[in-house]
C-alpha cells in the first residue's frame, strides 16, 4: 500500500513539472483549456496524478477554475502595477532579512544558485535560465527564514516567470540587447550575494529595489507597444 503510494506521489510530481513547464515556457497559451483526458493518454498516467498536479498549479495560481474547465490563467496588463508593486517591496523585504538572518549553509545555497544561473546564461536555453534565475531568488528568501514572505514572494516570483519568458521570446531581443540585460542581471546578483554575505542589509534591499527595476522596465519595452493601452498606467512612478 505505500509502495504504491508512493508511486502515485511520484506520477503526479512528475505530471506536475512536464505541465508547469509547458505552461511556463508558453507551449501552452494563456487562456487554453487544460485537457485532463489528453494529459491521462499523453503522460502514460491514471487520473488521479494528474489530477493531484492541476491541483498543485490551481493553488499556485498558473491554472484556474472556469467552472467545470480548467484554463492556464491570464495575465492582464492592467495587473502589472499591482505586479510590478508587490515584487518590489516583497523583493527589498526579503533580501534585507536574509541578509540579517542567513546562515553560513543558506549563504553556501545562494552562492551554488548564483553560480548555476552564470552557467545557464551562456546558453541559449531562455526556460533553464529562467528557472535558475528562480531559484537564486527562492534561495535567498528561505534565508530571510520567514514562512509567510517567502510564500508570498514565491507567487510573485512564480508569475513572474511568464513574464520573464516573454522578454525574450519577442520584441527587444537583439544579440547585444540580450547580451546587456544578461550581463546586468548577473551584476546584480554578485551584488545582493556579497550584501547578504557581509550582512548589509541597506545594501541588500537597495541592490533588491534596483534589480526589481530592471525586470519591470525590460518587461515594459517588451509589452508596452503603441497598440497596448495601460489605462493611464506610467510605470516610472512605481
Amino acid at each position: 500500500m505505500e509502495a504504491k503510494l508512493e508511486n502515485s506521489l511520484r506520477n503526479a510530481d512528475r505530471v506536475y513539472e512536464e505541465l508547469r513547464h509547458r505552461i511556463l515556457s508558453l507551449q501552452v497559451q494563456p487562456g487554453s483549456v487544460i485537457d485532463e483526458a489528453r494529459i491521462v493518454s499523453d503522460m502514460a498516467m491514471s487520473r488521479t496524478p494528474v489530477r493531484e498536479a492541476i491541483i498543485r498549479l490551481v493553488s499556485e495560481g498558473l491554472l484556474r477554475r472556469d467552472g467545470r474547465q480548467i484554463r492556464v490563467s491570464s495575465f492582464e496588463v492592467s495587473q502589472l502595477r499591482a505586479l510590478f508593486e508587490a515584487m518590489t517591496l516583497l523583493s527589498r523585504a526579503t533580501h534585507r532579512m536574509a541578509a540579517v538572518r542567513r546562515s553560513d549553509s543558506q549563504l553556501r545555497t545562494i552562492y551554488d544558485a548564483l553560480i548555476a544561473f552564470e552557467e545557464q546564461a551562456s546558453t541559449n536555453n531562455e526556460a533553464l535560465m529562467n528557472e535558475a534565475n528562480h531559484a537564486f531568488h527562492l534561495a535567498i528568501a528561505r534565508a530571510a527564514d520567514s514562512e509567510f514572505l517567502e510564500r508570498a514572494y514565491h507567487d510573485v516570483l512564480v508569475e513572474s516567470l511568464r513574464l520573464s519568458r516573454q522578454c525574450f521570446a519577442t520584441g527587444e531581443n537583439s544579440r547585444e540587447n540580450r547580451t546587456n540585460h544578461l550581463a546586468q542581471i548577473i551584476a546584480d546578483h554578485r551584488a545582493l550575494y556579497a550584501a547578504i554575505d557581509q550582512r548589509d542589509a541597506d545594501e541588500a534591499d537597495r541592490t533588491a529595489e534596483s534589480h526589481s527595476t530592471l525586470f519591470r522596465e525590460r518587461l515594459a519595452r517588451q509589452l508596452l507597444t503603441p497598440s497596448v493601452h495601460m489605462n493611464g498606467l506610467d510605470l516610472k512612478r512605481i
